[in-house]
């Protein structure tokens, strides 16, 4: 006696969504991009080439409120914490000496190249520090172009 079946396969292909319940700045992959009036509103404030670690942290939480918390976790600055002699850490934040390094300018450009190259060394994945360089490039052009104005 032979007992036989098939097996029924079924191809597993994602929903589209539709445009009326999508936000506007979604993709149609699903992946969401800022739009390009945050973009703009973004580039008046701060220059990527100059920027403090107080405006990298303000542009972190802006991004966090768009909704981009990966991309935001790529402009995080370093922790204020100080090392002492008996191996403890203090928190430098609020202190005179911390707001020194708050306001520091720095190249945001050449800080993610050498994070993404450090990460590329060590076999560390760098899908967001590769895309946080690229919304900074987009800011960039954004800062260097007039805005367009459709209706005249």
């Amino acid at each position: 006696m032979q007992i036989g079946y098939a097996i029924a396969t079924v191809a597993v292909t994602p929903t589209q969504k539709s445009d009326n319940n999508r936000p506007s700045h979604t993709t149609a992959n699903g992946k969401i991009q800022p739009n390009q009036s945050f973009i703009r509103e973004l580039a008046t404030s701060f220059d990527p080439k100059n920027m403090s670690h107080k405006e990298s942290m303000a542009l972190a939480n802006d991004l966090m409120k768009a909704g981009e918390a990966d991309l935001s976790s790529a402009f995080l600055p370093p922790p204020l914490l100080k090392a002492n002699s008996n191996g403890s850490f203090t928190d430098m934040t609020g202190t005179p000496e911390g707001e020194a390094i708050m306001n520091k300018t720095f190249n945001m450009f050449e800080s993610l190249s050498a994070r993404i190259d450090s990460n590329k060394n060590n076999r560390v994945p760098t899908k967001t520090l590769e895309d946080a360089y690229s919304f900074l490039e987009k800011i960039q052009i954004a800062r260097k172009t007039q805005r367009i104005n459709e209706y005249t």
